[in-house]
């Protein structure tokens, strides 16, 4: 019987347990699902001859066929058994996914072969768009996401599991000042902060003129003096930005920071101790709705949370209200993007001209929106932006306000356009 497991560890503190069979022979079930991960699959099970053959080249200890098909029976009825219990939920956890059982179909044995396979946590596609957003991420060189998907794929599959490491195409990103390293230093920092529920300093930077290279621009602080001390209470992605919600310390009002303008963020600490860390204050009422309680904690709503403040340079924690806008029907997607699903379809709410055509020549209809519960200055921000494609339609004063914000910019570029043919 070979036994060359742990023969190149040395030290003076190693113990060799090669000699402890009955030791090594616990490790058969993890070493089993191991063999299952990298080499079988929904499409190609193994057998249990192949699974012992396989485990004993892995192990370097003989692993019979007999002894893996009953071991592979024992945890099949186990899970059979157990129904929705905590037993259930952590043996699926502990082994990172289900043994699966494919039936055998035998013309000349009396005996059918089973054959077997694992099936993970994560499906192939699952891991295939991880991976793709890993490799579009703009804030990761190509460095840190070649090992975070050799990461992803190694524990969903195992070492050998092989698939194109680009599975989706790469997004063409904005060029950028080389931070990526600070940016992910700075996510895992406020992480912690966040399920630590402990204050953080924060120096926010902000782009302007290059002081170094004239006519370009970079990023420079802006609090450096008197870094921000906030409570932070979530991270959120939005419209492609990854987002800090928190509040300063000592108010209510949340704001928002964009992560990859923190150039760094550190705890606070107790002035008379620094190693005492000040705790978080507790969520203020106007980001209550926000969170949901838990056993484990609090659940940031961050789906109700970007509907409500589309925009995440505006926040109002008071002044909510339905707003209806129209759009063209082909735009309704533009509405999704910013409102989120849970809006409302109406018919066209204004009069429009009969004879208007799309671009492919096909008349041009529209649709009338009322949007879900939001925050009245983002729905002005956003019809202002929109202007080419979407009309406030009510309340009067979203009307109103859209308007005459419209009429001064009209203003504007005709008293430019004035003052040029005047010269």
């Amino acid at each position: 019987m070979k036994k060359d497991i742990g023969k190149n560890i040395s030290g003076p503190d190693y113990e060799d347990y090669t000699d402890d069979l009955s030791f090594l022979k616990q490790l058969e079930i993890p070493l089993l699902i191991r063999v299952l991960k990298e080499r079988a699959s929904r499409e190609h099970p193994m057998s249990a001859r192949r699974i012992s053959d396989e485990l004993s080249a892995l192990s370097g200890l003989e692993h019979s066929e007999k002894t893996v098909l009953r071991k592979l029976q024992r945890l099949l009825k186990l899970q059979a058994a157990i129904d929705d219990t905590v037993l259930e939920k952590n043996l699926y956890l502990a082994l990172g996914g289900e043994l699966k059982e494919v039936s055998g179909k035998s013309r000349d044995s009396l005996r059918a072969q089973s054959r077997y396979y694992f099936e993970p946590l994560l499906a192939r596609s699952d891991v295939d768009m991880i991976c793709g957003t890993i490799t579009s991420n703009r804030y990761l060189t190509q460095k840190e996401k070649d090992y975070l998907i050799a990461r992803q794929q190694t524990l969903a599959y195992g070492d050998r599991f092989v698939s194109d490491d680009r599975p989706l195409p790469e997004r063409p990103a904005r060029k950028r000042d080389g931070g990526a390293s600070r940016v992910l230093a700075v996510v895992n920092q406020l992480h912690e902060a966040i399920r630590r529920q402990l204050q953080i300093e924060v120096i926010y930077g902000a782009y302007g003129a290059s002081d170094k290279k004239p006519g370009t621009v970079e990023l420079k602080p802006r609090n450096l003096k008197k870094p921000y001390r906030l409570n932070p209470y979530a991270l959120l992605w939005n419209d492609g930005e990854y987002y800090l919600l928190a509040t300063h310390s000592g108010h209510t009002n949340p704001s928002h920071f964009r992560v990859d303008r923190i150039l760094s963020a550190d705890y606070v600490r107790q002035p008379d101790d620094a190693t005492q860390l000040v705790a978080r204050e507790k969520i203020p009422e106007s980001l209550a709705p926000f969170f949901k309680r838990e056993k484990s904690g609090y659940e940031f709503l961050d789906e109700k949370y970007t509907t409500t403040y589309p925009l995440m340079a505006i926040y109002g924690e008071k002044d909510l209200c339905r707003c209806i806008i129209e759009c063209k029907a082909n735009a309704i997607g533009v509405v999704v993007d910013y409102f989120g699903t849970e809006i409302q379809i109406l018919p066209p709410q204004l009069a429009h001209d009969a004879q208007e055509t799309d671009i492919g020549g096909r008349p041009l209809s529209y649709v009338g929106i009322r949007l879900p519960y939001a925050q009245f200055d983002n729905v002005r921000a956003f019809c202002l932006l929109q202007q080419g494609i979407v009309s406030a339609v009510a309340p009067e004063r979203l009307v109103r306000e859209v308007g005459e914000k419209l009429a001064e910019d009209a203003g504007q570029y005709c008293d430019r356009e004035i003052k040029k043919s005047s010269k």
